[in-house]
């Protein structure tokens, strides 16, 4: 007889074995399939499992996107609050070199700051952000604009303090504070329209308006020149600066100083008013270098009075 490969189930040992006979060939076909179901369930299994990975991956990597985009966009926010508080400093910087007399800053040059420009190599990063209004490529150039803008100021600010610390005689003479420590500007410096005639003409000073009896302090040391009464100015009040400075102060309910007195920087001398012609309480200042008008902005060093 032909031998046959035979498999073997038993059911039930209470009873005889039941048998059914497989040829080589079928017990080959039958391993074989076998195998290939095992193989199929062990890779439906790691599909499963490496779908699972890469979906908590997804997720991971979704939310740490969302992240970056947020990081971003308060990067964002801070730099543009850095550029808002870095044009104060620039202001001041003008104020302060006003003080100091020294020459401003070009305007171009505070632009471009101090140090070589930086390129930045990482533009295809930008596409790492789903939405275009920010891009990292320009966080990185706003980022070094302002460092070298920041750069300048130090160096300005170390140029201006070696100019000051020599001048302490003649930087107590500059005008340099607010006449009043209330109030707002309602008329600035430069051509405007009168409000009494509706001619344009020009403004040689600045218009604070404060309440009456707010007072008034003198913006720099000096000397009381004059102090008396203008049907146009009401009662106003001069004082000499020295090194060419002097100050007028108009409009003024009250006087507590009279000519030849010696003030001081943030001494009280007189009270804000409705006097002359005038529309409204408020105080009406100049500022005067060799007999030519200035802008009172550009000598306001500090806001407080010392």
């Amino acid at each position: 007889m032909k031998k046959q490969s035979k498999l073997v189930l038993v059911w039930n040992t209470k009873r005889s074995p039941k048998t059914f006979s497989l040829s080589h060939r079928q017990l080959i076909g039958s391993v074989v399939f076998a195998v290939l179901v095992i193989i199929g369930a062990v890779t439906i299994g790691i599909n499963a499992f490496s779908n699972s990975i890469y979906n908590a991956k997804v997720v991971r990597l979704k939310k740490n996107n969302s992240k970056l985009v947020g990081t971003m966009y308060d990067l964002d926010q801070r730099i543009q609050q850095m550029e808002s508080e870095l044009h104060v400093l620039a202001e001041k910087d003008q104020a302060l070199r006003t003080y100091a007399d020294i020459p401003v800053i070009d305007r171009d040059v505070r632009k471009l700051g101090i140090g070589g420009k930086y390129s930045f190599q990482g533009e295809e990063l930008d596409n790492l952000l789903p939405d275009d209004n920010v891009k990292i490529s320009e966080l990185a150039t706003d980022l070094d604009r302002l460092t070298r803008e920041i750069k300048l100021e130090r160096i300005s600010y170390e140029e201006i303090y070696n100019a000051i610390k020599h001048r302490s005689p003649q930087i107590k003479s500059t005008p340099s504070i607010r006449p009043v420590n209330t109030g707002y500007i309602s008329d600035g410096y430069g051509y405007r329209r009168d409000p009494f005639t509706g001619t344009r003409q020009f403004h040689y000073g600045i218009d604070i308006s404060s309440p009456s009896g707010t007072p008034v302090y003198a913006t720099a040391d000096g000397v009381v020149r004059s102090t008396n009464y203008s049907s146009t100015y009401g009662k106003i009040i001069k004082v000499d600066h020295g090194y060419g400075y002097s100050t007028f102060y108009a409009h003024l309910s009250k006087m507590v100083i009279k000519p030849g007195d010696v003030v001081m920087r943030g001494q009280k001398i007189a009270e804000v008013g409705c006097t002359g012609r005038s529309t409204a309480s408020h105080l009406h200042y100049e500022i005067r270098q060799f007999g030519i008008n200035k802008n009172p902005l550009d000598y306001y060093f500090t806001g407080y009075i010392r």
